[in-house]
């Protein structure tokens, strides 16, 4: 890692994640390296790809010219979003962290607007967000999407009661209030929530009104269409596991704020910890007999819900089928 001495201290520090996106690497990577402004620290670093991303990455720095500063790197072994998050927040020396995605695409002057805004709250905001562009897995551009004005979020009893509308891929935020709350839950895949609980118990957050990133359709968070049973119990796995990590991460940030927060949080999360924990312990249950026992004790949820969810588990098959046809159906509207 190269090192800034003195007032040669970056001030801001792109970190570049990437993960099995070959495909994309190359041009996102450009992106970043083509940011005006700064000169900025550039961590390009790649979560043990198997694919050459993480080759791609290497030649597009070795053919860099220009004012940034960038360092290549690759995880010894893959260690997923939470983890990468928490290494590359270790080694970034600026106090603005700006994230950038393999498979997104980032305006040229996107750093420069968000440290505009932040410059703009007198570095007091923790977390900067700003809207972005629809693009297809082939690179075609739609709509806008819009996120939230994060302004309008005064404190964590205005999160409460309604979570802001924001995307992960659009974020910049504060070394400081990493380093306040500490590293994320290893098994945390959705930061962006996480991100916004935690500028709002601090310095705030602010919404850039542009849209500054093109955000790729078919991301790793995005619900497949199932194709067979075992992939849809893998996928309910996974995301089971990655909501529970979420509000895990939520409750311990809330641990260090105090009991009034984890009242707060609590109250916010309602049942949506039992809801997770059932569905987990219901794709674990390997008989009829054992789902329909989880069924019955579950009683802080409605009766209904824990019935349909337990039936999914017990007839795939029908289940998977009958969400096949929905997908076509939305295909054709």
């Amino acid at each position: 890692m190269s090192s800034f001495p003195g007032d040669d201290r970056p001030l801001v520090t792109i970190l570049f994640l990437a993960y099995q996106q070959s495909q994309w690497a190359r041009a996102s990577a450009e992106a970043c390296l083509a940011q005006t402004g700064g000169p900025y620290e550039i961590i390009l670093s790649d979560d043990h790809s198997s694919d050459g991303t993480f080759e791609i990455l290497q030649r597009v720095a070795a053919d860099y010219r220009g004012p940034h500063r960038v360092v290549v790197r690759q995880s010894p072994q893959n260690v997923g979003i939470g983890q990468h998050y928490n290494d590359l927040v270790a080694l970034a020396q600026g106090e603005l962290l700006v994230t950038m995605a393999a498979d997104d695409f980032s305006v040229p002057d996107r750093v420069e607007r968000l440290l505009a805004a932040w410059e703009s709250s007198g570095r007091r905001a923790d977390l900067i967000a700003s809207h972005v562009i629809d693009m297809d897995t082939e690179g075609g551009l739609h709509d806008i999407m819009p996120v939230d004005d994060l302004s309008r979020w005064r404190g964590l009893q205005t999160w409460a009661e309604k979570r802001p509308y924001v995307i992960g891929a659009t974020h910049a935020f504060t070394k400081r209030m990493m380093e306040r709350f500490g590293p994320l839950d290893p098994e945390v895949f959705y930061e962006d929530q996480i991100m916004a609980f935690r500028a709002l118990a601090g310095g705030g957050a602010l919404t850039v009104d542009a849209a500054l990133v093109h955000y790729r359709r078919g991301g790793t968070s995005r619900r497949p269409t199932f194709q067979d049973p075992d992939q849809m119990k893998r996928w309910t796995r996974r995301q089971t596991l990655r909501e529970l990590a979420e509000m895990r991460q939520l409750l311990g940030d809330a641990e260090r704020l105090g009991p009034q927060a984890v009242a707060l949080v609590r109250q916010h999360l309602g049942l949506n910890p039992y809801r997770s924990d059932y569905m987990f312990r219901l794709g674990e249950a390997t008989t009829a007999a054992e789902r329909w026992a989880l069924a019955r004790s579950y009683r802080e949820l409605p009766w209904w819900w824990r019935t349909r969810k337990a039936l999914h588990q017990i007839f795939p098959g029908p289940t998977v089928a009958i969400k096949r046809l929905q997908s076509r159906l939305r295909r054709r509207d």
